[in-house]
């Protein structure tokens, strides 16, 4: 508990009165105690965005001065901040006092030493909680906040520059976002934000040949599956966005998957969906969509997908 001033016990006295909370001055503790009284949660809530110990991790977000100890001692308050989002009751008030926002430094920086990549792919976690349901009227309303307040560039920022956790995480958002309405359109247009998502995802599967992640190459494919069935990117109604439908075929590795040399076979394999899902990708855009369309056609019919 806090030094001096803690929170009473909020059951209160047996005469039913109960003493005042001392707020400024309550702890990490103290809060996830009133967390559980339906009274107090939104005031624990919105109290948690002041916590020294949040605050004070800006002050070593440099690579000299950041240490596992700091980075622990920050996860430990991701860990609560993930709770509260995979809460149906504590949910829409961690985003109402707009706690995501303090996680998005972690992901502004480019170090992949292991306090930082700690805090990225904690602080992806608490995103992630947020999104888990796909049909839950919460989760559009959270797509909404997030795309507000500047999430998704961050979120490719992470799939760029994370390890392979924080990638597989950050893309499996990114993958969640899109299958709402309204983070489709966010990434459908204007069509340079699209070849600039399209370039994050090539260059991402292109670097891994050595060591393919079968869940980024997952999240990935999803993505560009939901792309592709979008009928924006294949209407006239836009120039730009059809030039941008030219983006969409993935990289030439992929294209090789009918080969056994192929360095993503087995990765590709390990996940049958996702290789259906490959498989499909390649019928869609071999319908005309890219600018291979013959040779896409024969690798979506080829049976050493299957093997």
């Amino acid at each position: 508990m806090s030094n001096g001033g803690a929170p009473a016990n909020n059951n209160g006295p047996s005469d039913g009165t109960s003493k005042a909370i001392d707020w400024p001055s309550a702890s990490v503790e103290d809060l996830v105690v009133l967390l559980g009284e339906p009274q107090h949660r939104e005031k624990a809530i919105s109290s948690l965005t002041q916590i020294k110990e949040v605050l004070s991790i800006y002050k070593s977000l440099t690579p000299e001065k950041l240490t596992m100890k700091d980075s622990s001692k920050v996860c430990d308050i991701l860990v609560l901040f993930e709770c509260l989002t995979t809460h149906p009751q504590t949910k829409m008030q961690f985003l109402n006092v707009k706690i995501h926002c303090y996680l998005y430094p972690f992901w502004e920086t480019e170090e992949r030493r292991k306090p930082f990549e700690y805090l990225r792919l904690m602080s992806l976690g608490v995103i992630g909680g947020l999104l888990k349901v796909v049909g839950d009227p919460s989760t559009k309303v959270a797509v909404h906040y997030l795309l507000e307040s500047g999430l998704f560039p961050l979120c490719l920022k992470s799939i760029e520059y994370g390890n392979e956790l924080s990638q597989s995480t950050a893309s499996w958002i990114v993958s969640r976002i899109m299958m709402q309405e309204q983070g489709l359109q966010y990434c459908c247009e204007p069509a340079n934000r699209l070849c600039a998502i399209m370039k994050v995802f090539n260059d991402v599967i292109e670097k891994m040949q050595d060591e393919p992640s079968s869940t980024v190459l997952k999240n990935i494919i999803e993505c560009y599956v939901i792309l592709s069935d979008d009928p924006r990117l294949a209407s006239n109604l836009s120039k730009h966005i059809c030039q941008a439908v030219q983006g969409l075929s993935p990289p030439e590795k992929l294209h090789s998957v009918n080969t056994d040399n192929c360095p993503y076979i087995e990765a590709l394999r390990a996940r049958p969906v996702t290789l259906k899902n490959l498989q499909y990708l390649f019928q869609k855009l071999s319908m005309g969509c890219g600018p291979n369309a013959q040779a896409i056609g024969d690798i979506a019919g080829s049976s050493h997908l299957d093997r």
